[in-house]
């Protein structure tokens, strides 16, 4: 199972993602199903580097983060020095009151979390989420491959910025690219051996659906076909 130092040597270098364009839409379209309120409180759980939580404060939410990796909360209040954040493992109870969030969302981390876990991590979800409030999760797929995701930024980049401009980047951020493939190589490895499992189809609705929420969406595909997003209430 990957560990606690994998996560601190990840997360020195997974905020090159913010150069990616597939990445920055995956933001945005998890910002767009929340469809966030001024003032509400919404919980990002496993918020890394804070990456997401800051594009909801920006839509002017109250973001409150939680992630189990102390060196992606020390980025993340880096970028942000006033965020609520607290260092938690999302396989435990959460340190939160019961009806404590107008929303939650969760991107790209519940599948790093063992299949058998996933639906206690659920029912804590529907507990500290406020009646009527709105989750929204998105996973990576089975079928992931990070290649597609870069495939798809280059030609995006290209059409918006030409040749010189991408061939710069490249070799800029070459070096925690090599990193963020091979990191990718690892959990891609882990997958193999069992320890957790990417999502498949219809997974990530049957989640939903099986610890109480209502009214969940169909999955949609993010991130370059790599992930789908789903959303759903408390009834």
């Amino acid at each position: 199972m990957l560990d606690t130092k994998f996560w601190h040597r990840y997360f020195q270098v997974y905020d090159v993602l913010n150069m990616v364009i597939p990445y920055q839409e995956l933001l945005v379209s998890v910002c767009d199903e929340l469809e966030i309120k001024s003032g509400e409180r919404i919980l990002e759980a496993g918020s890394g580097t804070g990456n997401l939580a800051l594009k909801i404060k920006e839509r002017g939410g109250a973001p409150v983060g939680i992630d189990m990796s102390q060196e992606g909360i020390s980025i993340h209040k880096k970028k942000d020095p006033g965020t609520e954040v607290v260092l938690g493992n999302l396989t435990d109870k959460l340190p939160f009151q019961d009806n404590s969030f107008d929303k939650i969302c969760s991107n790209n981390t519940l599948y790093a979390i063992p299949r058998d876990k996933r639906g206690s991590v659920m029912k804590e979800f529907y507990r500290i989420l406020k009646p009527g409030g709105k989750v929204v999760i998105s996973n990576i797929i089975d079928s992931f491959s990070p290649f597609a995701i870069y495939r798809e930024h280059i030609s995006k980049e290209f059409k918006r910025n030409g040749l010189v401009y991408v061939l710069r980047n490249i070799l800029k951020f070459i070096k925690p690219t090599i990193k963020m493939f091979y990191y990718n190589h690892l959990i891609r490895k882990e997958h193999g051996d069992g320890d957790f499992d990417f999502f498949k189809e219809g997974e990530q609705k049957k989640l939903l659906e099986e610890n109480g929420f209502g009214n969940i969406s169909d999955e949609k595909k993010v991130y370059a076909g790599q992930a789908v997003l789903t959303s759903a209430y408390k009834i």
